[in-house]
């Protein structure tokens, strides 16, 4: 022992002496780097040791310390942007240095972006990015204490090169194609099929952070709203053309987020070239150009231009998508954004230009263009904060209605070909050929046939088969707004070849505000009468699962229950997206078919029927929503909010035959999360818990289909009603990583391919009074013909299923793989699956 000590004391001691013979071998070089005209510190200058790797950079006020193990006299070598290099001969007898550096008045040398040429991670146009990520903060628009402005924003979507037959094959409607733009896009001839320009009034404070936009004036094309929602046109393409700004950390465009070329850690994915100098009215700029790293990868090229003084704020950006990104239907992208500096030289946005050319290879189909201009700034307002109640961009109700003070007050004036896409389109509408095909398209897309004020439909719930009913035909449909605004109407009529019994359903929904009970905000009183077979769990509506395709698919439910079923609900929502709808719900349920329902006292005992009435709260939020509707069918367009739900339901025993009092609450949560180049991701996360002794069909079956937009957690593998539960959570998370594994392998990322994984998880446990097993007050759990007990109790591990899978094949199909992780031991387990589907993205 005392020889192992003595051998560690002197390992230190000669270890000591090492690093004190090496601290005394190394000089330290320190000064300052200056301009030779105003004396003033240069930021961000090298300073590296001629013929030898190291060096260092200077701070925001120009000085610098250098160690080095050489030993004097060496010679410096001082750079910087905008001067000219400087040799400077170091001797080691000055303490504190001075190196004056001459302005370069000329341009600089262009940088040929070349691979041949070897590219440094350290290099001047690499200092200067990272003095304008580190200004980032103080340079962005929204961190002036209070600042106002007015915005103009067109957006237009058309036909690229469309061919010249159209005007005379089309015979009535070829008018339109005559109206093409040659000059906007040199080479190629535009034909506007939508427009839309809006002028909005934008409120910014910084303490606390706070951002509105208040639209005030909308003028826009509109097609036969029989047909086609325009509402839903403007929403996506607002969607896809989002607002730009290039200090944000990615860049949100047609679905994708690109990585900004000054995001924080955009030098890791990005190479940077000083290009030249520009000298304009807005004062002098260097110019750097950049391009990713890995073209596939989500990522831009083009040049900024930074001003050189020091606040080091982006004049100019000119962004463009590479052609070999991983991106379908999309042949071109360019984006410019020009800012303008007041009078104290921060610089604010004034006009942005985003111009988008969809197709196929090298065939382009159609284009979008967003322009966007910001003027009247006004850096010192006065406005109260109530401007900044509700959602951050806010349509005001009278803003279509005051389309007028767009031509009034637009700042950039029509050209006479775009002023003509207004009345090209109004007599359009009133062309009895277009009228037909949009009739047509509207059967095949959306699967309805509109007579009069009332359409037919859906096409796919026209005929289905399952083993109650044998061959079931249905004939649905519902008003439009011809019929009525405030009077939503629709059900349906079906009738099973075998069981040879008549179902139907109705609902009409009545406004209360005067408004449509389409359109949001609405609040309206809503009555349904339904009398049909479900599934075990199934809630009533309209889309309740009896289309063609859902009688196709491999685990297609055998157990079934007649119902009659009556709601009253009255629905109301608030200008921050939260609503609150209250439903009284009576319910009769009969066992048919398979389905028995057995006392759990006596197996000789059988339950006629199932009768509840309960009270039904549900509380939902979902800040800044935007969605697609029709009618009243809505589907959010998923961004970065989240959407809460809360359910509550209370059963009322001894009313009207209900014969159970219960309570039970249930919540939900749906969010995605951007994760810059890693894709995205969505996660949902749900769970509940039931008080009261109740037959298991009234309790949690996990694989229930239920309308609660993003929050369906459904199972590949899992039974109908193989497990149940009166308190459970679930959780589901899809991860797609847009091709970011793939698009680093050689000649596999020539496919365009995309990753994706996802896991899903279901727990649930079942107390003592629901459980067959313990309780003689419930039902027993149903069997097979084999005597095999269908549905289970879990025990302490959850249920599990994951999948993997490659998205983009052909740019139309995704394979995935589904396997069951645990449960294997169980009846009529399927343990894995193969899934292929088609999906169209960008």
């Amino acid at each position: 022992m005392r020889k192992f000590r003595l051998l560690t004391i002197i390992l230190c001691l000669l270890s000591l002496c090492f690093f004190v013979k090496q601290g005394n071998a190394q000089q330290k070089v320190e000064g300052m780097i200056v301009d030779r005209a105003t004396t003033k510190g240069i930021a961000q200058a090298s300073v590296s040791i001629v013929g030898a790797s190291e060096g260092t950079s200077c701070d925001a006020e120009g000085r610098f310390q250098l160690l080095t193990n050489r030993k004097a006299p060496f010679q410096l070598l001082i750079s910087a942007v905008g001067y000219t290099d400087r040799i400077f001969d170091y001797r080691g007898e000055e303490s504190d240095l001075s190196i004056a550096l001459e302005n370069n008045e000329h341009l600089l040398d262009a940088v040929e972006v070349s691979r041949k040429v070897k590219y440094k991670n350290r290099n001047p146009a690499v200092d200067l990015i990272d003095q304008v990520i580190k200004h980032k903060r103080t340079n962005r628009l929204e961190n002036q204490p209070r600042l106002t402005f007015k915005q103009y924003d067109k957006l237009q979507f058309g036909l690229v090169n469309p061919a010249q037959g159209y005007s005379k094959g089309l015979g009535s409607i070829g008018f339109v194609f005559e109206n093409v733009d040659t000059i906007s896009s040199p080479g190629n001839k535009l034909l506007t099929m939508f427009m839309q320009e809006q002028l909005s009034d934008v409120y910014s404070k910084n303490d606390p952070k706070a951002f509105k936009k208040r639209v005030k004036s909308i003028k826009q094309t509109d097609f036969d709203p029989r047909y086609v929602n325009n509402h839903n046109i403007q929403s996506y393409l607002s969607y896809l053309f989002q607002d730009i700004e290039i200090y944000d950390e990615n860049i949100f465009l047609i679905d994708k987020l690109f990585l900004s070329p000054i995001a924080n850690n955009a030098p890791v994915f990005y190479k940077y070239y000083l290009t030249d100098t520009v000298q304009n009215d807005a004062g002098r700029f260097i110019e750097v150009s950049f391009e990713p790293r890995n073209k596939t990868d989500l990522l831009l090229s083009g040049r900024l231009h930074i001003s050189m003084d020091d606040r080091f704020a982006v004049r100019l950006a000119e962004l463009r998508v590479n052609k070999e990104s991983n991106l379908n239907w999309v042949n071109d992208v360019n984006i410019e954004l020009i800012y303008q500096p007041n009078a104290d030289n921060f610089m604010f946005l004034e006009k942005s230009s985003v111009n988008i050319v969809f197709g196929t290879g090298k065939r382009d189909a159609v284009y979008g263009r967003k322009t966007s201009l910001n003027y009247d700034y006004d850096f010192d307002p006065s406005f109260s904060d109530d401007v900044f109640v509700g959602a951050p961009t806010e349509i005001l109700p009278v803003a279509k209605e005051q389309s007028e003070l767009v031509d009034q007050k637009r700042p950039l004036q029509l050209s006479p070909i775009e002023s003509r896409v207004y009345t090209n389109i109004d007599s359009l509408n009133e062309n009895r050929t277009f009228k037909t095909m949009l009739a047509l398209g509207y059967l095949l897309g959306l699967g309805y046939y509109p007579v009069g004020p009332i359409e037919f439909g859906p096409l796919e719930y026209l005929y289905s088969r399952n083993n109650i009913e044998g061959d079931r035909i249905r004939i649905g449909g519902r008003t439009t707004a011809a019929f009525s605004e405030k009077l939503f109407i629709e059900g349906y009529l079906a009738y099973g070849i075998r069981d040879g019994a008549l179902k139907y359903f109705v609902r009409p929904t009545f406004s209360l505000n005067g408004e449509s009970v389409a359109k949001f905000p609405a609040h309206y009183i809503q009555a349904a009468v339904q009398h049909d077979i479900f599934d075990p769990g199934r809630n009533l509506g309209f889309r309740k699962g009896d289309s063609f395709f859902q009688s196709i698919r491999r685990n297609r439910p055998t157990k079934w229950m007649d119902t009659d079923a009556y709601q009253l609900t009255h629905l109301i929502e608030f200008g921050n997206h939260v609503s609150l709808a209250s439903s009284i719900i009576h319910h009769q349920r009969r066992a048919i078919g398979d389905l028995q329902f057995i006392s759990s006292a006596d197996n000789a005992v059988s339950m006629p029927e199932i009768n509840t009435n309960e009270l039904q709260f549900i509380l939902r939020w979902a800040p800044n929503e935007k969605f697609y509707y029709r009618n009243l069918s809505r589907n959010t367009i998923i961004e970065k909010y989240p959407v809460f739900n809360l359910q509550y339901n209370r059963g009322l025993d001894g009313f009207r035959g209900g014969n159970y009092a219960f309570d039970a609450v249930r919540a939900s949560v749906s969010k995605r999360f951007f994760l810059k180049q890693l894709g995205f991701a969505d996660l949902t996360l749900a769970g509940g818990k039931i008080w009261g002794t109740l037959p298991y069909p009234l309790l949690e079956i996990p694989d229930v289909f239920r309308e609660e937009d993003r929050h369906v957690i459904d199972y590949t593998l899992m039974r109908s009603t193989e497990f149940v539960a009166d308190e459970y959570v679930r959780i589901a998370v899809e991860h797609k990583l847009e091709g970011f594994i793939f698009n680093k392998i050689p000649l596999i990322k020539r496919l365009n391919l995309r990753e994706l994984w996802g896991v899903k998880m279901f727990y649930g446990n079942l107390t003592d009074g629901n459980n067959p097993y313990v309780s003689d007050n419930v039902i027993r759990f149903d069997r097979n013909a084999e005597g095999q007990t269908l549905t289970h109790v879990m025990d302490k591990s959850p249920y599990w299923e994951g999948k993997v899978g490659i998205d983009n094949i052909f740019r139309i199909l995704r394979v995935e793989y589904v396997k069951r992780l645990n449960y294997l031991d169980l009846p009529d387990v399927q343990k894995d699956a193969y899934r292929v589907s088609l999906h169209l993205n960008f």
